[in-house]
Parts: structure tokens; sequence; C-alpha cells
């Protein structure tokens, strides 16, 4: 057989094999739009959105180049090993072209600079995953259709706020959320300068991060449904999404915080199904029977609000309850926002309890009864609000205030105990046309106001507001994470736009929330506030040196405000600390100043004495940690000149440096500058008892040198410290002449 028939025969042969692998090659499967027109009723649909919102805008996430099959090598095939996401690639790795992904997969780019190949490479690897999982976000959050509509679920009017922020705590807990089976790839390294760069290509199956993005969204949407007592829809959300759970490999703390969820879900729901069948096995046959099952009844639509119906029969009730009596009265006219107090009456006395409903009214869900009364406690949060008790759903009665006067200003705190706190605040902002910056302003305002206040009554015991006292942005943002508050009411009053919030706070967690805070708070943070400085040179030097030692100050603006508010309020310092930890300042210095200045006619010269006082208070605790005392008297040609000496001494650096000693932040290494003079008998002593210094403390810095003294400066290098190492030297004989003077003879 020829030459030329060989080639025919194989370029036949390799024609085949391409067209049998093209048939086989999957087809690339077209990415369809998101669809969230149709209003969301029923968990189904519910679902369905969720899904889509996964797995209908796949295609954004496509390469920029053309999505199309590709041939891959073994090597280059897209793995889903655990264990990459979490081990780092060795440094031995070469770049490789990017792979084109079909839609099957989600991708993403990361790029990092380092000091070496493999921390570029590794800071590359986290910017990657970290655009990756946000891609997953944005495919989520950018349909606010989803997020609206589900609030709809909840049909009890009080509800429907509180669901949508838990609903927007869920998709922003993006730093919180971890993805497996992701792949990486090496795609580029160069060293540009004296850094490295790298380049990583970051993908995963599309279908496995949908499924594990959806059950960790709709597992988290149960929690919610059942902190608003949707037990029975949160159930049918655990039924679909439990075996996900169990089949996708979650990184342990994520497969914990799920299982837990679970857990509680499956709990409430067997309570509430205990109590059914409680209630439907009880046998009727009396007005007695029928009032114990009727408080039955009470408990179930107190821990529920999406009963299906025929789930009790409470129609066999009615013979029975049909001659019991509810009267219920209140104020007519009250303020938006207003705690009410009504009276609940019921005949017979022998009623046990009334189930309460309420809209646009913050209230409890069941009433104890004590012969046939009860005080029933309601905060009105809307000019519609009304309230209902009931007897089993049987016996009803309604009350709603006459009038309801608005009052954006309110501030109020509508409930107490040992534990926890529930206020009530009106926030307000300038009508503008952004509806959303508008909202927000007003709604930084109202929670401003409700964290001054919860301050006030858990952190300084006081029920004044203070609201005087300076917070800091930076506070704000941590501690609001800890309060549970909803929007009761917005609209316009005054020329300006209002929101009302009602918040529930806890004790513990506001404590904990503001002490993290603080202990993670821009390194060093104190405040000072200062007494009796009628000249003007004990603050500035003292905050000089302060910051001189490392120490980072709380601005004197809120120096002065709380200072203002102190002196309007008239709190004793350890109070006033609790407070100034809203302005991010870990430690109160509390400086009291005193100046006597006599005029020495003799020598024409003042003689001024100055005494400072500092109290230094832990503003976590409100406790006094030290309150070290300075004297010292100088003359000079005017006052100012004799407390100019006694500020630049070095009597008052190491006063400041006892301050600073006594500062224990958890985030930040503080440093006592001491400054010491050394008389020496020869200048080549100075040479040698330098090279001591060096060798022993290091970083020693000289101010003065001359041939018979020399004056240095060393950080965190005590007098006794120092004392202790010359008793070890024997070349030199270093004498204390007194404190911080030293004589240096052979």
């Amino acid at each position: 057989m020829d030459t030329t028939t060989l080639l025919l025969i194989s370029a036949v042969l390799i024609g085949a094999l391409i067209v049998g692998f093209l048939f086989l090659m999957p087809k690339q499967e077209v990415a369809k739009p998101l669809d969230t027109s149709s209003a969301l009723k029923t968990m189904e649909e519910i679902d369905k959105t969720i899904s889509t919102a996964t797995s209908g805008s796949t295609g954004s996430t496509a390469p920029t180049q053309p999505a199309q099959p590709t041939q891959q090598q073994p090597s280059q095939t897209p793995q889903n090993p655990q264990n990459q996401a979490q081990q780092p690639q060795q440094s031995t790795t070469s770049p490789q072209p990017p792979l084109q992904l079909s839609n099957a997969y989600l991708q993403a780019f990361g790029e990092g600079y380092g000091k070496t190949e493999l921390e570029a490479e590794e800071i590359a690897k986290n910017n990657g995953l970290k655009n990756l999982t946000e891609q997953l976000y944005v495919q989520v959050t950018a349909s606010t259709e989803l997020k609206e509509k589900l609030t709809t679920t909840i049909q009890d009017g009080k509800v429907k706020e509180r669901f949508e922020s838990q609903y927007e705590k869920t998709i922003q807990t993006k730093t919180d959320f971890e993805l497996t089976g992701v792949t990486y790839r090496l795609t580029e390294r160069k060293k540009t300068g004296n850094q490295y760069y790298a380049q990583v290509q970051v993908y995963i199956e599309a279908e496995k991060a949908k499924q594990l993005l959806e059950a960790y969204f709709a597992i988290n949407l149960g929690k919610a449904l059942v902190d608003n007592k949707m037990i029975f829809t949160a159930k049918s959300i655990v039924d679909k999404y439990e075996s996900l759970l169990a089949t996708n490999q979650f990184p342990p703390r994520i497969a914990e915080e799920l299982t837990n969820i679970v857990s509680q879900i499956k709990g409430r729901y067997d309570r509430v199904q205990g109590l059914i069948k409680n209630i439907n096995s009880s046998e009727i046959k009396d007005m007695q029977s029928a009032l114990h099952v009727a408080d039955l009844v009470n408990q179930l639509f107190a821990m529920i609000n999406d009963l299906p119906n025929g789930t009790v029969d409470i129609e066999r009730l009615r013979t029975y309850l049909k001659d019991v009596k509810i009267l219920i009265s209140g104020p007519k006219d009250v303020l938006l926002g207003e705690q009410v107090k009504l009276d609940v009456r019921v005949e017979p006395s022998n009623v046990k309890s009334l189930v309460v409903f309420g809209e646009q009214v913050e209230t409890q869900d069941l009433i104890t009864l004590q012969g046939g009364n009860a005080l029933l406690s309601a905060v009105v949060k809307s000019p519609t609000s009304k309230l209902s008790v009931s007897l089993a759903g049987i016996v009803n009665m309604v009350w709603a205030p006459g009038s309801v006067t608005q009052n954006p200003d309110i501030l109020r705190t509508t409930y107490r105990d040992e534990n926890e706190i529930k206020i009530l605040a009106g926030g307000t902002a300038k009508i503008v046309s952004d509806q959303k910056i508008m909202r927000e302003n007003a709604l930084k305002d109202a929670l401003v106001k409700t964290i001054k206040k919860a301050a006030s009554e858990l952190l300084a015991g006081t029920d004044r507001e203070l609201l005087d006292i300076p917070i800091d942005d930076y506070i704000l943002s941590k501690v609001v994470g800890g309060i549970d508050y909803e929007i009761s009411a917005t609209g316009e009053y005054g020329g300006l736009y209002y929101v009302l919030v009602s918040s529930k706070i806890s004790k513990k967690d506001f404590e904990t929330y503001i002490k993290d805070a603080l202990k993670n708070a821009p390194a060093g943070f104190a405040i000072v506030i200062t007494e009796g400085d009628k000249l003007g040179y004990i603050e500035p030097a003292l905050i000089d040196n302060l910051i001189s030692s490392g120490i980072k100050l709380v601005s004197k603006d809120f120096s002065k405000k709380i200072l203002e508010a102190q002196v309007k309020s008239n709190l004793p310092p350890t109070v006033l600390a609790k407070m100034t930890a809203l302005s991010a300042a870990r430690y109160l210095l509390y400086v009291t100043v005193n100046n006597s200045s006599t005029y020495l006619s003799d020598y024409k010269v003042y003689s001024v004495r100055t005494l400072i006082t500092t109290q230094i208070i832990d503003t976590i605790t409100g406790n006094i940690i030290g309150a070290p005392r300075f004297e010292e008297v100088n003359t000079g040609a005017t006052e100012q000149a004799a407390i100019s000496k006694t500020t630049s001494g070095q009597k008052f650096k190491d006063y400041v440096n006892t301050l600073v000693s006594s500062l224990k932040f958890e985030n930040l290494p503080t440093s006592a500058v001491y400054k010491y003079t050394f008389i020496l008998e020869r200048a080549v002593y100075g040479s040698i008892l330098i090279d001591y210094l060096n060798a022993k403390f290091g970083n020693v810095k000289i101010v003065e040198k001359t041939e018979t003294k020399i004056i240095v400066e060393m950080e965190n290098v005590s007098p006794a410290d120092l004392e202790k190492y010359f008793s070890n030297i024997d070349t030199l004989k270093i004498k204390k002449l007194s404190e911080y003077n030293y004589q240096v003879t052979k």
C-alpha cells in the first residue's frame, strides 16, 4: 500500500473521530433571565424564586472570552476536591493560560502582590475566592423584587419590616459564607520591582454552587420565619432542603450552623404538633372542659401565625362558650409610639387566658387572667392600630384608639426588665428626591437615639437620654448588629421625613458588642477631659506626650461635647466614662488641674505651683484603675513661662509615662520613654556606655552629647531595669546622683 493511500485512510479516520467527539460533547445551555414578576404568596413560589436567583443568572458569570466547549486535558479538567479551597498550591506551580469554561461553571479571577511568589499566589487565590463568592451574592441581591416579595409571606403586618431586615441580614453574611469544591488555576506570575505579582483563575461547578447557596439561604430564611411564628412554612423549607444539607459537604462551621437551625425548626414544629394532638384528643362535655380546651387553643394561636385551616376544630367549642363576655377599655387619644395600658375583664371569672392579635401594635401574644381580670400593655405604632383579644377565636373583642397624634421626636423605653429593654425612637431627615438616602438618614437618626438611650440605661444606670453625648460611626456600625429592630411607621411631619423604630435590646448582647468594639477599636483609643486648666498649658502638653507614646486620642470636639454633657447632667466621672464608650474611647483620662501663683517682687518673677490629678477610668467597667498625682513648683518672668518649664521638664514626662503604663490596650503595645543624664569623667566613657546600652537594650537615642555629659532617651527601660543592668558592669563605675542622673567613672 503506497504512502498516498495511507495518508487518505488516516485522514478519514481522524475526521470520523472528530465528528463522533462533537456528537458526544454536552450541548451548551442557554442562560435564562431572572423572572420575578409574579408575587410570592406560597412556599412553592418562594422556592422557585430562590432557585431562579441562583441558577437563572448563571450566564452572567461566564468568562469574558466566548463560552464554548473545550477539549480539556486530564490535568485541566475542572475538579471538585474539597481540600483545594484550603490547601495552598506549591510555589513550583507553573502559570497556564485561563480555561475557556462553559456555562456549567462559574468563574472569577483574583490578583495579588507579595514579597514572595507563594505569598502573591496565596493573596491572589483569596481575592479570587472572595470575588467568586461575591459574584454569587450579586446574583441574588440584584433582584430587589425577590427580597420585597418574600415579605408578603408574612400575613401579620407587625412583622413585615422585621422579616425584611432578617432576610437582608441573611444576604449580607457573605463574609461568613464559605464555598467548597473550588478549583484554582495559576494563570500569570511575574516579578514587578521588589514584589511578585500573581493572577489566579477560580472556578466551581455552577450547579454545585447553586445548591450550596440555595440551601444556605433557604435554611436561614427558615430561621427568620420561625422567629416570626411561621412554623409550618419553615418546616416545609426544612423538608425541601434538609436533604441538600445532608448530601452537600459544607464546611464544618457552616454545617454546624445550618444543622442547629434545622434542629430548632423541627423542635418548634414538634411542640406545635404535640399541642394540636392534645387539643384534638380532648373530650368536651361541659363548659369547664371547653374552657380547658380553649386555653390550649389560645396557647397554640399564640405560638403560630400560619396554622393551616382545619388543623383544629374550634367550632365544637362554640356551644359552650357562647355566654362568655369580654370587655376591654383604654385611652381614646394617644401618641404614635405611646405605650398604653388596657384593662381586660372576662365573665365568667374562671377563664384562664386570652390570645392577643395586634395590627400595627406591639404587644404580648397571650395574657393570663386572675379572677377574670388582666392588664394588657400595647405600643401604638400606626394611626390605624388596633388590638383584638380572643377566647379560642370564638369570643372576640377589639380595641382601637379614637385618635393617634404623630410625634417624630419620640424617645421612650416601652419595656424593661433585668435582661432586656424595648425602646421606641423617632428619627427624622430632610425630604430629598433620593428616597433610599432619605430613609437611611432617618433610620440612622433613630438608631443613634436608641443606642444612646440604651447606653444610658444599660451602661450608666440612668434613665436620662444624654443626647449631647456624641457617638462614633465605628461604634454605631458595630452595635447596630446587636439590636433587633423593626420600622413601625414612616411618613412626613412638619416638613421632615420620619421613621418610627421599635427596638428590643438584650443587656448582655449590648454590653458584649460594646466591649468587643472597644477591644478592636483603632489602636489605643482614649479620651482626655480636662477641668481647671485656666492658662491652657497642661492639656496640650499632656495630649502631645500621650500621642508621642503611641496613644491615639478621641477628637477634642468629642471631649468638649462630653464635658458639656457632664456639666449639664452632673454625672460622676465613673458614670460618664461608660457613656464615653460611645465615642470609641477605651479609657477616660479625667484630668483636674489646680494652679496657684505668687509674684515674688524681690526677684521680679512668678512662682507657680501646679497640681494635677488624673483619674484613669475603664469605659467598659466604669472602674477607676488609677489616680496618679503630679505636683511641681517653677518660676518664670510670667505665669505662662513658669508653667512652660513645668510641662517641658522630665518630671512631667515621667508623669505621662505613669499614665501610659496604666492603659492596658488589647491591641496596642504601649511604650514609655525615659530620659537619662550621665556626667562623664572622660569623654571616652560616654562612647563605652552607649555601646553597652545598645548591646543590652537597643534603640538608644542620644539627645545631647559633650565631653562631660551625655543625655539619652530609652523606650520601656525603667530606672530599676537600668540600675540592675549597671550592677553587672565591671568596666565602668556608674553612681546614681539623683533620679535619672548618674555619674560615670572608671
